[in-house]
């Protein structure tokens, strides 16, 4: 009777543990394309809204800031998801690739707040060089290998 109630109590336990760590199933590939294409949409469409806007450096800081928070939102919502299997590792490197994004467009909307052109020049250059907006481009090339519509992030 105690074993049986101390593999009860365990596997009650490992249930816990396995719900509040997200269980270790993982979407499916339809959901998964769904969160990929509505995230690099609202990117897309943030990242839209600088170009439209411009009239001069200062103009753009609060476009820029809305791509940042765009950038951030779609890191942390692909970062919490469970991908298939097949695309987590391309997952975690497009993860990476956003948060670098983020990471220069906050510098990119300082620098237009400010007016400084050359601190916003080389923000837009460290977006364009980063390795690791390199590296997520070639993760969503291997999805879309993979046979994953990944949406305006694979354009």
């Amino acid at each position: 009777m105690q074993t049986r109630l101390t593999w009860i109590a365990l596997a009650a336990t490992l249930a816990v543990l396995a719900a509040g760590c997200g269980g270790s199933s993982h979407m499916s590939k339809a959901d998964y394309e769904a969160k990929i294409q509505a995230d690099g949409r609202a990117v897309q469409d943030a990242v839209a809204k600088i170009s439209a806007s411009f009239s001069s450096i200062k103009t753009v800081a609060k476009e820029v800031a809305a791509a940042e928070v765009a950038a951030k939102k779609a890191a942390d919502d692909l970062d919490a998801a469970n991908p298939p299997q097949d695309v987590a590792a391309d997952n975690d490197t497009l993860v990476k690739a956003l948060r670098a994004i983020d990471a220069e467009l906050t510098k990119l909307a300082q620098a237009a707040k400010d007016g400084d052109q050359a601190a916003a020049a080389q923000a837009a250059s460290a977006i364009q060089n980063s390795p690791e907006i390199k590296a997520g481009q070639a993760a969503v090339k291997d999805m879309k290998k993979k046979g994953y519509k990944v949406g305006v992030l694979g354009n």
